[in-house]
């Protein structure tokens, strides 16, 4: 069987450091489906500055090693998540990106594009992230981008996903 490629984008692993009651199932069932065969999980290196901390920490402003550990253990070695590295190719086409969303009277964050670029050069089937602004470039990267979902997804018919 084929892998499905998912790119899961970094509000996805804030909201699974930050135990959000409604998210964080559905991720921890996702990083189980990735830890076997039949789905392949990825992001950015970037993410792992993207997650640096989480909501608790940042609004009492101390620092909890079980957070820490909670966020480190997203990139050890045999974590389901793959780690792709930023390139030149990448920030080329995360430019573009950014210059296309201009043509459109839409606004793209440097980072949201360089996840979408990363995501196209991973020739991924999906992109997940709970940033619902991504949404409306499905059509201009090639892939489906939507909430992140379990194999019984809820069919959105917003997204597709």
């Amino acid at each position: 069987m084929p892998s499905r490629l998912v790119y899961l984008d970094a509000p996805v692993f804030l909201s699974y450091v930050n135990d959000d009651q409604d998210r964080a199932p559905t991720i921890e069932a996702i990083f189980d489906e990735g830890a076997k065969p039949g789905l392949q999980l990825f992001t950015s290196e970037l993410t792992i500055v993207e997650v640096a901390f989480g909501v608790v920490e940042q609004k009492s402003k101390l620092l909890d090693a079980d957070t820490e550990s909670r966020i480190n253990n997203l990139w050890v070695p045999g974590s389901p998540i793959s780690l792709i590295e930023y390139y030149r190719l990448i920030g080329e086409d995360a430019k573009e990106l950014m210059r296309l969303a201009i043509t459109k009277g839409w606004s793209l964050k440097p980072l949201d594009a360089i996840h979408l670029s990363t995501a196209r050069r991973m020739e991924v089937q999906e992109f997940h992230t709970y940033d619902d602004k991504l949404y409306k470039y499905s059509n201009d990267v090639g892939f489906v981008i939507c909430e992140p979902y379990t194999q019984a997804p809820k069919l959105d018919l917003r997204t597709g996903c």
